[in-house]
């Protein structure tokens, strides 16, 4: 049973509007939160996911809000705990996310019209949910920028876009304040999703508002006043910025809302949210932000605000500070697109419509290693520093070219050859980091190295030695448990 201060409940007694009693909403706070799903649309359809749950005798329901977004109706059976070692969870089909949390991205490219130059940022990206729902409504266009400032979070977040076929981001680990002053009017649309004092999460975490306090919502209120300003910095005029917590209280919503409405005026202005999907005015403020209780939808607690910078109001951009970062990369050779070239080919992948993406970079003499890096990197890279850059496809060295992972789980589907198919219990075992034996050997070309599928789809990289495939999963993605068929 949730446990919620009696300072919480006489504050924001005073803030509810008449439409949200407050025995609803504490009753709602004590309902167990509904398990919610995300088809990746980078790897499966709303309609493939669905199907496969439901042949498993789940039934699963459209949330409003996210056309490739369910919540799981565990009435009569309940889904296992260790949903994220499913094979296709591991695969990047689905992605497990929180309904509400779908909110954001929904409201940021509603009627935005995205370019293959567009830039975005993500401020505050980890775990990813957010960052892997806009790549994959944008089908890997653009430049992403996945911001976070946790370095223990910063792996869990490379993982995820690595599983979920991302290959339009960089990784970067900075304070988001710095974005403004570092990077003025870069990002053609923003997402900040802030840091802040989850009260929307108490169906989740009993212990969310046991220890409330004023104290604490009014300290984060300041943090996030300084982040949305900095948002607004970053931002080019004409462009988007979408303003969201998992929070309940006005103090870290509205006013931080008002406080950049205060400071920019007429250069700034609120894109109201009521049309973003059917029923969204039960949650919408008079400001025309939506504050979703938890009782509204039957989700967690969340806030959404989206704004657009007017067109005609710029900063100053003299005096932008250099990040002092050495950009690594250098575009790639011939000979070395060539080598590239020859190599994808072997699997039936023509790499030509990656080739002004493609680069290159010297590993200490050893190798040349090959990535393809989203557009705008090398010039974002000039102002701040970056932790990841975008994906490494191959290495090509002395001893011969081999691929990396991430070029088959991110470009696999174009694979015409070079692929063996496992089974369900050998599909287990590759994400074990366990190497598959072979009943009888297959007949193998002059080149050793394997994509392995399952159900056709791609899983990663094997080296074929006779009856057994030696498995190149990178260890950082070894699972010590999985299942390939829900119960």
């Amino acid at each position: 049973m949730a446990q919620i201060s009696q300072q919480f409940i006489e504050h924001i007694q005073q803030q509810l509007p008449e439409s949200v009693p407050l025995d609803d909403l504490l009753s709602a706070c004590q309902c167990p939160l509904r398990k919610s799903i995300r088809a990746n649309l980078l790897k499966v359809s709303p309609q493939e996911l669905r199907q496969e749950f439901e042949s498993h005798g789940y039934k699963l329901v459209p949330i409003p809000w996210c056309d490739e977004g369910f919540w799981v109706d565990e009435s009569e059976k309940a889904l296992p705990e260790s949903l994220g070692n499913w094979l296709p969870h591991l695969e990047g089909q689905c992605y497990i996310q929180e309904a509400s949390s779908m909110l954001p991205v929904k409201a940021l490219l509603h009627d935005f019209e995205c370019h293959e130059d567009s830039a975005f940022l993500d401020m505050a990206a980890a775990p990813g949910s957010k960052t892997t729902q806009l790549t994959a409504q944008i089908n890997n266009q653009g430049l992403v920028v996945a911001n976070e400032l946790s370095s223990s979070r910063l792996k869990g977040l490379h993982y995820n876009l690595q599983r979920c076929g991302v290959t339009n981001s960089v990784l970067c680990h900075t304070d988001a304040r710095n974005f403004g002053e570092r990077t003025p009017e870069f990002f053609d649309a923003i997402l900040l999703d802030a840091p802040c004092g989850g009260e929307g999460t108490v169906r989740k975490d009993e212990q969310a508002l046991a220890n409330w306090s004023i104290d604490a919502v009014r300290a984060i209120s300041e943090l996030q006043k300084d982040l949305i300003v900095s948002a607004y910095k970053a931002l080019k005029p004409g462009g988007r910025l979408v303003y969201s917590t998992c929070t309940l209280s006005k103090e870290e919503n509205q006013e931080v809302c008002q406080h950049l409405l205060d400071l920019y005026g007429d250069t700034i202005q609120i894109k109201p949210l009521s049309g973003l999907f059917e029923g969204a005015d039960k949650a919408l403020t008079t400001e025309g932000y939506l504050h979703v209780y938890p009782n509204l939808y039957d989700c967690e607690g969340f806030f959404v605000a989206c704004f657009e910078k007017q067109p005609l109001h710029g900063l100053t951009t003299d005096n932008i500070s250099n990040s002092n970062t050495r950009f690594s990369f250098t575009p790639i050779s011939a000979e070395n697109f060539a080598t590239a070239s020859t190599h994808s080919s072997l699997f039936g992948w023509d790499i030509g419509s990656i080739k002004q993406q493609l680069w290159q970079k010297d590993n200490r003499g050893k190798s040349e290693e090959i990535w393809l890096l989203p557009k705008s990197t090398e010039k974002l890279c000039q102002h701040i520093k970056l932790n990841r850059y975008g994906i490494k496809l191959m290495e090509i060295s002395k001893h011969g070219t081999k691929l990396h992972h991430q070029a088959a789980t991110s470009f696999g589907e174009r694979f015409s050859q070079q692929k063996i198919e496992l089974t369900g219990q050998q599909a287990e075992d590759y994400y074990q980091g366990k190497d598959i034996f072979l009943e009888s050997p297959i007949k193998a070309p002059n080149h050793k190295e394997y994509m392995v599928t399952y159900k056709q789809t791609p899983l990663g990289l094997v080296k074929h030695l006779g009856n057994k495939l030696k498995n190149n999963l990178p260890r950082d993605l070894v699972r010590d448990k999985t299942f390939n068929e829900l119960p």
